[in-house]
């Protein structure tokens, strides 16, 4: 089961994988890459798409127009890649002159081995000597088919040939299946540069139907502290497994990644998606537990802290499904992804002193969000109690979301101390929309807020706020907006209040709620309220 190691004739590969894109950039329009100051003098980040799942050997293209270099031309070098300017015979390691608005077209050729990746470095000399930085790069990352061979399945387990996941790593391709011994512990491991394919992802598997038998990953990696993460390593499925006691459960620097009923507990941050080279990620039936929180000297865990790459993964999703999160600290979820769904979800505020806000949805880590970001919560159980913050959306000091928020057909359950909003927007946003939710109260009724407007009038991206309340079941003693009036607009032109019914308070026991409540440490089951 050794993988190959020299690349089949191309005809034979075509044959054989047939399956596999050969990437070509030259179909359709230039992509428009705005390398304009974000802040500070300092462009903003302008990564092109990864280029994945490509033949050994295959030429790769892309095209792209710079905008916003400004009036002093840069100087682009690129080992290895031939460079063309406004339709110019292309060039290669030789450095080439770009000004505001020059089209590039960009080719390289892939590396004639499967399973390879690239880090390809554009490289832009400054002529201004004023920047705060000589030199402003653009990353294009390549990958080749890890398809070698036919899928193949594995057994790793204490009494088995291979005995630790990392033992085998070396030997997978696209397609194979792991599975890991019922009740046993492994090694904390890094999976780096070992991908399968969207057609053939690579799937590690507990062997057990008994949700308290799932194998166990403990403790974390000696340099990183990490108890399982997936780097260059796209298109992973992880399933019925269980993280634990790492100082990060489980990290995702790939693309169409998969946790499946996997729990996730006791860790500083419970699930991180990292901004740089990371696309979608899919968390279904997953619980995550007791993460989160701050301790002295660090910087703030979460239980979910999940980012997306804009540039290198455009368009990717973050999916929250079915899942349970419960008795955390920090942020229960916290998304600066490019597409985020989080749906029929039961998620608690923690009772810890540290538990923050239950869902955060904002813009990119002192990135500019070119896209608008779009934000779902769908259809979800969201129990609020002090000292937990409600929900925020828009932003947290760092950089605001251009997009969407939609909160539609949630419960939101509020303890009878719970005295903050429901909702709060900040910093920026495009709109925010809440529809088809309903409220119920533990114990004894409050006076709630559904939505705390805090974002100055010039900070919506419309230049006014855009926000709809409608058909949401509340109480007659439920403010539905509340608006700070941070700026000097009086523009109320797209504020919509409609349809909501006021209804007789519904007042629940922490009994009933514990009747509905998922089992903790089992096979995650939402049930209806």
């Amino acid at each position: 089961m050794r993988r190959w190691q020299h690349a089949v004739p191309a005809l034979l590969f075509s044959i054989l994988f047939s399956g596999i894109t050969q990437a070509n950039a030259a179909d359709g329009e230039c992509l428009v890459k705005d390398v304009s100051d974000y802040q500070w003098r300092v462009r903003h980040p302008a990564d092109l798409p990864a280029r994945l799942e490509l033949a050994p050997g295959a030429m790769v293209e892309e095209c792209f127009t710079m905008k916003g270099v400004g009036k002093y031309p840069l100087t682009l070098t690129a080992r290895g890649i031939a460079i063309s300017v406004n339709g110019a015979p292309a060039v290669k390691d030789q450095p080439v002159e770009v000004k505001d608005g020059d089209t590039l077209r960009v080719s390289l050729q892939a590396p004639d081995r499967y399973n390879m990746m690239w880090t390809n470095r554009l490289e832009f000399k400054e002529s201004d000597s004023e920047r705060r930085r000589g030199i402003y790069r653009i990353v294009w990352i390549t990958q080749t088919a890890n398809t070698p061979r036919k899928p193949e399945t594995w057994y790793v387990g204490p009494s088995r040939q291979y005995r630790q996941l990392k033992d085998i790593l070396p030997q997978l391709a696209a397609g194979d299946t792991i599975y890991l011994d019922p009740d046993a512990e492994y090694e904390p491991v890094e999976i780096k540069n070992i991908s399968g394919t969207e057609a053939l992802p690579i799937r590690l598997i507990g062997n057990t139907k008994n949700a308290g038998d799932r194998p166990v990953f403990a403790g974390g990696t000696e340099r990183f502290n990490w108890t399982l993460a997936v780097r260059h390593s796209h298109n992973w499925t992880i399933e019925n497994v269980v993280l634990q006691d790492g100082g990060l459960c489980f990290r995702n620097e790939a693309t169409n990644t998969v946790l499946k009923n996997v729990l996730i507990r006791r860790c500083s941050t419970g699930v991180l998606s990292t901004d740089r080279n990371s696309g979608n990620l899919s968390m279904i039936n997953v619980e995550v537990t007791e993460s989160g929180g701050k301790k002295p000297g660090r910087s703030w865990g979460h239980a979910v802290y999940v980012a997306s790459d804009q540039h290198s993964f455009p368009g990717s999703q973050f999916l929250l499904k079915d899942s349970f999160l419960h008795d955390n600290r920090g942020n229960s979820v916290k998304s600066r992804f490019e597409n985020t769904l989080i749906e029929n979800n039961w998620i608690e505020s923690g009772e810890d002193p540290q538990a923050k806000y239950l869902v955060e949805l904002i813009g990119y880590d002192q990135k500019y969000d070119f896209a608008g970001q779009q934000f779902k919560v769908k259809g979800n159980t969201m129990l609020m109690r002090p000292p937990g913050l409600g929900s925020r959306t828009g932003g947290d000091g760092n950089s605001g979301s251009r997009g969407d928020t939609l909160y539609e057909n949630n419960l939101f359950l509020i303890d009878e101390d719970f005295g903050r909003t429901i909702v709060r927007t900040f910093q920026g946003l495009h709109s925010v929309t809440l529809r088809n939710n309903s409220i119920a109260f533990i114990e004894d009724e409050n006076e709630p807020v559904l939505l705390t407007d805090e974002i100055p009038d010039a900070n919506w991206v419309e230049g006014h706020p855009v926000i709809t309340l409608e058909n949401n079941n509340v109480t007659e003693d439920t403010r539905l907006l509340k608006r700070d009036e941070t700026g000097d607009g009086d523009d109320r032109s797209a504020v919509t209040i409609t349809g909501n019914r006021e209804l007789p308070p519904i007042v629940t026991t922490m009994e009933k709620i514990e009747e509905l409540r998922p089992q903790e440490g089992g096979y995650i089951e939402i049930k209806s309220f």
